[in-house]
């Protein structure tokens, strides 16, 4: 992805952040085809950082290669069904998007521990 495409996704994230609303935590749940897109959409650096972050926490279990498959689909199943993520996801009053990737780099970041 290009530098500029990856700004203006991420600036629209960032609106998403500073103008998100309760109406939005009632919006549409984050799917496992919306953290595909999101997942496919960064480089492949960030892409096996995800996977090593998933593997790390015992969430998957196949090769860190930065590609989306059974595996990586399998782990986020797990990551969105467990304790940790519905302690915090619930709370979360941001837009659709920025859910999506807050999802998607859920376990490499310090915010919810």
């Amino acid at each position: 992805m290009s530098s500029l495409k990856r700004r203006i996704f991420l600036g629209g994230a960032a609106t998403s952040l500073l103008f998100g609303s309760l109406a939005h935590a009632a919006g549409p749940p984050v799917t496992l085809g919306d953290l595909r897109i999101a997942f496919e959409l960064r480089e492949e650096s960030a892409r096996k950082m995800v996977q090593q972050s998933l593997k790390g926490t015992g969430y998957y279990h196949g090769t860190i290669d930065g590609t989306w498959g059974v595996q990586t689909e399998r782990a986020y199943r797990r990551l969105m069904a467990s304790a940790r993520y519905k302690r915090h996801a619930p709370d979360w009053t941001w837009g659709h998007e920025a859910r999506v990737i807050d999802t998607l780099f859920f376990l490499t970041s310090d915010a919810f521990p």
